[in-house]
């Protein structure tokens, strides 16, 4: 093995020989690896979304440290996540839990009521079967009509309000959906963004207890509506969330401005274990950040908890069909932190083409990585799935790939990002498909060295 195969963000040769395993899986109906989440014994979970025309429940696969399919695990390595006949799941994030069981979040369609989406979250357990204690054998589905009421006429929103050029593919892969977070208590923390009308949109928070029941401890009802204080808006999305260790929850996502054609901000809120507004939080005292430009729309979509109890939000910056990486840092009290970019937001311009970041790891040696969608607005042959690794301060991890990031690009057709997680010793991996192209689309997830 040479040195250049040994770096840190090359392909890892252990990892299904050229640090790449394709799928479908053999003759498993489903191609799409919706979400990656790295196991403590160096497993790997990836979850297999189908598309609608394929009439097939999504699955859990489990890999081996070498790529290979975990015989001891369901049938030759495969689970598959069983709903109501007529109801199609989508998977769309993984997340473990302190039992090393997990949660599989996404929405739930049904062939009746083709307008209606729900959030869905499946809990398993380690083995792979339904944990009986939550839900209905295991699953909870929410309708967002159910807890706002009937004459809301509120859905939930499973594409972006900006989204454009997406194909049916992406679509079927599952969109926005719900993103949970588990707290260590066992109570369970939901965001998503409802529309109501044209226009009108707000993010949602939900909290479960332990048995998959609505925690109406929380804001009084189990859940609340997006407002963001003092601050003028016509819509809101609530797109990532972490729960701190005192229960606070963090939102973060993207909000209109107060003016016409001013560009939509940035914001991360903090809410205490009441869900009420934590107004101590932010410069302002108001318990929102904004961040704001005036030239570009900004995003912030995942998050990562810091050691010090701060938070790594992460998202995109769009100006004139082009995406750039946004990252921001914040201190415990909302402050943005000075070690990272000198307390400013960094703009991520990597590629020729683009890059919106959609998935972070901060590393325990404090370093971060961040991977997503790379290309513009609109997906086409430029499209690719973009990994790169930041030092503590925010410049380029340069022994990463030799300058910072790697891009995988398959000219076979439209490569899509999926999903994102780092194993125990920080090797990264990534997961994406590619669209347009063969069919059944190709899914791939690839592993790179630390």
């Amino acid at each position: 093995m040479t040195q250049a195969q040994q770096a840190a963000g090359t392909l890892d040769p252990a990892f299904d020989m050229n640090g790449v395993v394709t799928l479908p899986f053999g003759d498993v109906v489903g191609s799409i690896p919706a979400a990656v989440l790295a196991l403590p014994d160096n497993k790997l979970l990836v979850a297999v979304a189908t598309t609608k025309p394929q009439n097939a429940p999504a699955k859990i696969a489990r890999l081996e440290e070498d790529g290979s399919l975990d015989h001891t695990f369901g049938i030759q390595g495969i689970v598959e996540i069983p709903f109501d006949n007529g109801t199609w799941f989508s998977p769309r994030h993984l997340h473990p839990l302190t039992n090393e069981g997990w949660l599989i979040t996404g929405t739930a369609e049904r062939e009746t009521e083709p307008d209606r989406v729900d959030m869905a979250v499946v809990r398993q357990l380690k083995d792979g079967t339904l944990d009986t204690t939550f839900g209905k054998d295991g699953k909870v589905t929410l309708n967002i009509n159910d807890l706002i009421g009937p004459s809301s006429g509120a859905r939930i929103l499973t594409h972006r309000h900006d989204k454009k050029g997406d194909d049916k593919l992406a679509e079927s892969a599952g969109g926005v959906g719900a993103t949970a977070i588990a707290k260590q208590d066992g109570k369970i923390v939901l965001v998503s963004t409802v529309l109501f009308e044209f226009n009108n949109l707000k993010g949602i928070v939900i909290r479960l207890n332990k048995d998959g029941s609505l925690d109406t401890s929380f804001n009084l009802k189990g859940f609340l509506l997006v407002k963001l204080p003092g601050i003028e808006h016509v819509w809101n999305q609530a797109s990532g969330v972490a729960v701190q260790q005192d229960g606070k929850v963090l939102v973060c996502g993207d909000f209109s401005r107060e003016r016409s054609g001013e560009r939509p901000g940035a914001y991360v809120i903090r809410y205490d274990q009441d869900g009420y507004v934590d107004a101590g939080y932010g410069d302002n005292k108001n318990g929102v950040v904004t961040i704001i430009d005036s030239s570009r729309w900004l995003n912030l979509g995942s998050m990562a908890l810091k050691s010090d109890g701060g938070v790594v939000a992460m998202g995109s910056a769009e100006s004139d069909r082009r995406r750039e990486g946004l990252i921001a840092s914040l201190n415990p009290s909302g402050s943005f932190n000075l070690v990272f970019n000198n307390g400013k937001p960094l703009f991520s311009n990597l590629t020729e083409h683009g890059v919106s970041w959609q998935c972070c790891v901060l590393q325990t040696d404090g370093k971060l990585v961040v991977s997503g969608q790379g290309g513009g607005v609109y997906v086409d042959e430029n499209s690719s799935v973009v990994t790169a690794r930041y030092a503590p301060d925010g410049s380029l991890d340069v022994e990463f790939a030799g300058k910072g990031w790697a891009v995988i690009n398959d000219e076979s057709g439209i490569d899509l990002f999926r999903g994102g997680t780092a194993m125990a010793d920080n090797r990264v991996v990534v997961s994406g498909y590619v669209a347009f192209g063969p069919m059944p689309p190709p899914g791939y997830v690839v592993r790179y060295l630390a």
